[in-house]
């Protein structure tokens, strides 16, 4: 699991700067999925969940404000709330540049079926008193953080766009810059809402250091992430349902961490932060699990303890940070000092820019990715190159995609629908601005392995309806043409359907468009095959009509090995 990590730093000399903190480079690993486009036409997604007790719906959040349903079944999207005039206007450099504000999170009530509630995280005008603030006298923050709670009519869950019965605002938070929000917003297994907030933006997390063109306030010179007397740099846990916070509106619970201090805010949960941009907890453990955007070098996946302190900005990842006055800051090799966690992983910039968190993958349709944490990078280099990266606490790979070397855009968010299979959110320009926004369904390819060929999903079409269904073929020994008889089939919900193979009732034709098949070295070829069904035997028995290599690792394959480890598989040119 992710916490039997063991982190490999660089052996540089005491207190050197470290310009290649961790020069081992990140390789692909043999989990070769492909992503299958669910919907498109949204701005800047950047999460995505399912509501309790509707299992046929994936909820989007836009930066541009807007949340959107989308359909599983057939990809049909539409607005359930639209909060785009409650936002500040976006465009940190003016219309059209990027932004780190908008619309950042949301959570749905674990009883959301029953009683409508919604919660929701905003970039909002600082057009009145916050309930948190450390802007000195005579200045403005830049916006303010706004946790909302919105009650959603019952009946109209089925509409286009939901009617609000009721709204109410749990707690506001001054920012001092646009940047460092970070945003995300879930319920525990313990039932509380937990909530993500950055060091306050800027760089370094310090007054005085240069920020777009002027000195940075609301810091302080020890940083936000490291005062606990302010929500900022923090993941606060809290009860919505509750009264006895400062402000009335929520609860803190007793067993938070800092419950009863008078010097350190109760709400935290943990700290040390400096943009934990996204967090998730694992379905099955409850184990949370948080990523922390980083500055100029590292970035950091962190399993979270109640208390625990994660040591930005004194350190970046397991990292000694040193802010280096007004310049750029940078990690040294000098030893950390003070009771603050380590990543259980973590990379440097040689692989990417800002970490996006995602989800321990719990699905059963992608069997090799079970107990994964499966994460990313918004680009590496800046320019759209997005990366998707899986680990289970060893080592970071990086997920081989059949179709293309990497994403091909810019990846903004990860989701996780009620089956537990997981989505990835992105636009083609990194702002959020336009309407390039697509959603991912990360999707297995059919695999065959000692005799049996796995096909996470065939679409049955038939002259009385559709079906999809997860199916088991066994080879048959010694046959020639290769032969293979079914034996088992699961039906499976609607959201599967398009994600593999097809097969024709009325043709008898089978047809599976991507094949995994591991060589003897441990690489991976792809192929498209096509099988027909064999009339009149006691089991559906298929026969292979056709082989055609789709992807390979390696530049040259040796054809008699080949066609040995394909139990007769016929590569055709």
């Amino acid at each position: 699991m992710l916490d039997d990590l063991i982190i490999v730093t660089s052996q540089a000399p005491t207190g050197q700067r470290l310009e290649n903190p961790i020069p081992a480079l990140i390789q692909k690993g043999t989990n070769r999925l492909r992503l299958k486009q669910i919907t498109d036409g949204l701005t800047a997604p950047n999460w995505a969940v399912a509501a309790p007790g509707d299992s046929q719906h994936l909820y989007v959040s836009d930066q541009n404000g807007k949340l959107w349903r989308i359909d599983l079944s057939n990809g049909d999207k539409t607005i359930l709330l639209d909060l785009s005039d409650r936002l500040v206007p976006l465009g940190a450099f003016g219309v059209n540049t990027f932004d780190e504000r908008g619309f950042l999170g949301f959570a749905f009530h674990p009883q959301y079926a029953e009683n409508g509630l919604l919660y929701t995280y905003t970039s909002e005008p600082a057009d009145e008193a916050s309930d948190f603030s450390t802007i000195p006298e005579n200045s403005a923050p830049d916006h303010r953080s706004v946790i909302r709670e919105w009650r959603l009519s019952f009946a109209d869950s089925i509409q286009d766009q939901a009617t609000v019965a009721e709204e109410r605002v749990l707690l506001t938070v001054d920012q001092p810059q646009f940047n460092h929000n970070a945003g995300g917003l879930n319920f525990g297994p313990d039932g509380m809402l937990y909530i993500a907030f950055g060091d306050g933006g800027g760089a370094d997390d310090r007054d005085g250091q240069e920020f777009s063109g002027s000195p940075m306030i609301e810091h302080g010179m020890a940083g936000n992430a490291q005062n606990n007397a302010n929500p900022l740099g923090s993941l606060l846990r809290i009860d919505p349902m509750g009264n006895n916070a400062a402000n009335g509106k929520y609860g803190i619970p007793a067993d938070n961490p800092f419950t009863g201090s008078e010097t350190e805010l109760n709400e935290i949960y943990a700290y040390g932060f400096r943009n934990p941009f996204r967090f998730s907890f694992d379905t099955v453990t409850g184990l949370l699990v948080l990523a922390d955007v980083g500055q100029n070098d590292i970035e950091e996946v962190n399993l979270i303890q109640a208390g625990g302190n994660y040591g930005w900005s004194s350190k970046e990842g397991s990292f000694r940070f040193d802010s280096n006055g007004n310049d750029a800051g940078f990690v040294t090799s000098e030893p950390v000092s003070g009771n603050l966690i380590d990543p259980v992983v973590q990379y440097d910039h040689d692989e990417g820019t800002a970490i996006i968190g995602g989800f321990i993958y719990r699905g059963e349709s992608i069997s090799t990715l079970q107990q994964s944490y499966v994460f990313g990078d918004v680009a590496r280099r800046g320019n759209g190159d997005g990366r998707i990266f899986y680990t289970r606490g060893a080592e970071i790979l990086e997920l081989d995609l059949t179709l293309r070397d990497t994403p091909g855009f810019w990846v903004l968010g990860f989701g996780q629908d009620a089956t537990g299979e997981l989505y990835v959110l992105g636009n083609a320009t990194g702002i959020p601005f336009e309407t390039t926004g697509a959603v991912y369904k990360l999707v297995s390819n059919a695999a065959f392995s000692a005799g049996t060929l796995n096909i996470p999903s065939i679409d049955l079409i038939q002259a009385g309806g559709n079906d999809t269904y997860r199916t088991r073929l066994q080879a048959v020994q010694g046959s020639q043409p290769l032969r293979f008889e079914l034996i088992q089939a699961e039906k499976l919900a609607e959201s599967f359907r398009g994600d593999n193979a097809t097969f024709d009732q009325e043709t008898g034709t089978l047809n599976i468009p991507f094949v995994n098949i591991s060589n003897a070295d441990n690489s991976v070829s792809t192929y498209s095959a096509e099988l027909k069904l064999i009339p009149g035997l006691p089991l559906l028995t298929f026969e292979l009509k056709q082989v055609i290599l789709i992807k390979q690792l390696q530049l040259v394959i040796e054809i008699t090995g080949l066609s040995k480890s394909l139990y007769g598989f016929h590569l055709l040119h």
